[in-house]
């Protein structure tokens, strides 16, 4: 037979030749390749044809032969071939769109072990012997592994899969802390996927695989998420599947609350208004320092100081809340609270509790709320410097400041945290001895305790109400989170009526500092740290 015959007869098989090999390869390169060799094998055996009409059984049976050949080399260089084909992920023109999409999906669900060995042999074209390197595996491993994926991909592509509600409609989770130390956790939640894996988790033990569809994030992009959160136990992990270990306050437990404790909020708020009046006068006799109040500034000061001394004082004493400890050995709380309705006004009025002290004692007791855009005790946290520079201020002893104090001040000034006067810097803010506020404590002793038996009332209703909102794992948790829900329903809220009333004005950052004080237990002018 010549060449020219040769050619036609060839030509006449290829589309069949080119689909024979693709049933028994990977992918189309194998399959061109597997063809290729199979030609150049023809044309170099061209001679034993005998029988020109014996041309076509003599092309098959070169075929067979040399795919024989292919798969003993590839058993060779690799030791895993598998001849149950998924379909090419690298072919874009695939006709069978629908199975690509299904194997992408179920790729996008593998676990990164499986993912991992998948992608760099069916993708990547690397051998058992080049995973195993790459894994730090056994080639046995990269076997196993490779034939598990191969399974789960199969029947993950037979399934049908339905993305979670969470997927289009994510929520948003606030994470909040309150303890005796550093607060480790709060970056935790700064993305989505962690907050709507904690959402996900909730009520359900779910699977990474289930996570992912319901949230609508593929597992790559969920893994490292997912470890963290298990590091620091805000997850946990049954056999394959996760659950959350902290309370949610969701929005429907929010507003439950908010229905059945308004009478007690404004009972709160009352009882503010009849305390700061009928005490007024003794207060102002007490004659503490720092910058002058009018009557906005006294009327904040004085709620700010009587939740303060009614809820964290009088209330936590009384039900001896005991924290637990994490394994930094920190006493904390942590908990999630569902963004709200961005128009309430117990939103606008979140905040936050804290003091900064120096070595003899001195302090400053911040009651934040954001009214002015930000929250004062952020400045101050984890800066001691800051903390010396601001009580000394308060103490008038400031002739021993460096140059770096003075700068300090400087900006403390450019913030408004500090005035400059004509007789010296000057804390924007009430100055109180420990005398003062001793005798400060006792003005309002009465009121405080009647607070905090309104807020106690407030808590065992909350209780009852969180029973029924979180999983059962986290119920003997209810008690001290409704204690902790006392910053939304016992200080947050009645301060919100008082705004709400117009008792409380806002703070245009034009006066003194509304809800921060100070209290020194160093005698002033002394310039001890």
């Amino acid at each position: 037979m010549d060449k020219k015959e040769l050619d036609a007869k060839v030509e006449e098989i290829a589309k069949a030749l080119l689909s024979y090999c693709a049933a028994r390869t990977s992918n189309h390169f194998e399959a061109e390749d597997l063809a290729h060799d199979i030609i150049l094998e023809i044309y170099k055996s061209a001679n034993n044809i005998r029988n020109v009409d014996a041309v076509y059984g003599f092309m098959w049976a070169v075929a067979g032969n040399v795919y024989k050949q292919w798969c003993k080399n590839k058993a060779r260089d690799n030791g895993c071939e598998l001849t149950d084909n998924l379909p090419d992920m690298a072919d874009q023109s695939a006709e069978d769109n629908s199975a690509l999409y299904l194997l992408r999906r179920e790729l996008s669900l593998l676990s990164d072990k499986y993912r991992k060995a998948v992608v760099l042999y069916y993708i990547e074209n690397n051998s058992c012997s080049e995973i195993s390197n790459h894994l730090s595996i056994s080639e046995s491993m990269v076997k196993y592994l490779l034939f598990k994926s191969r399974k789960i991909l199969k029947e993950g592509m037979s399934m049908e899969r339905n993305y979670g509600q969470q997927s289009y409609n994510p929520k948003g989770l606030s994470l909040l802390f309150w303890g005796n130390g550093a607060n480790r956790y709060y970056h935790l939640c700064d993305s989505k996927i962690s907050q709507n894996i904690l959402f996900a988790c909730y009520n359900d033990k779910l699977s990474a695989e289930q996570i992912s569809l319901e949230i609508g994030v593929a597992l790559p992009y969920m893994e490292d998420k997912l470890a963290e959160l298990c590091e620091y136990e805000l997850l946990k992990r049954d056999g394959n599947r996760y659950y959350t270990n902290i309370v949610i306050f969701t929005r429907d437990f929010a507003k439950e609350v908010n229905i059945k404790t308004t009478r007690l909020r404004e009972t709160i708020a009352d009882m503010l208004i009849t305390a700061i009046a009928e005490h007024e006068e003794e207060v102002r006799k007490i004659e503490f320092s720092g910058a002058d109040m009018g009557n906005n500034a006294f009327s904040w000061q004085m709620v700010s100081f009587i939740l303060y001394f009614a809820v964290i004082v009088i209330l936590q004493n009384k039900i001896q809340v005991v924290y637990p400890k994490d394994k930094f050995g920190t006493e904390f709380f942590i908990w999630g609270a569902e963004h709200g309705d961005k128009n309430s006004l117990e939103s606008e009025f979140g905040f936050g509790i804290s003091n900064v002290v120096n070595s003899i004692g001195d302090y400053v007791q911040f009651m934040d709320f954001p009214i002015n855009g930000e929250m004062v005790h952020h400045y101050f946290f984890n800066r001691q410097n800051e903390t010396n520079v601001f009580l000394d201020v308060a103490k008038g002893s400031t002739e021993h400041f460096s140059d770096n104090d003075k700068a300090l001040a400087a900006d403390m000034v450019r913030k408004g945290y500090i005035i400059s006067n004509d007789n010296g810097p000057l804390v924007n803010a009430p100055v109180f001895t420990r005398e003062q506020h001793n005798a400060l404590i006792e003005i309002f002793d009465e009121a405080a305790t009647q607070i905090a038996n309104e807020a106690e009332a407030i808590m065992e209703t909350v209780t009852k109400i969180l029973k029924n909102h979180v999983p059962v794992h986290l119920k003997k948790l209810a008690k001290d989170m409704a204690y902790l829900r006392l910053f939304e329903d016992a200080i947050s809220a009645p301060v919100a009526v008082l705004y709400d009333r117009k008792y409380l004005l806002p703070y245009n950052g034009d006066g003194i500092l509304p809800t921060t004080y100070v209290i020194l237990k160093g005698v002033k002018g002394d310039g001890s740290r």
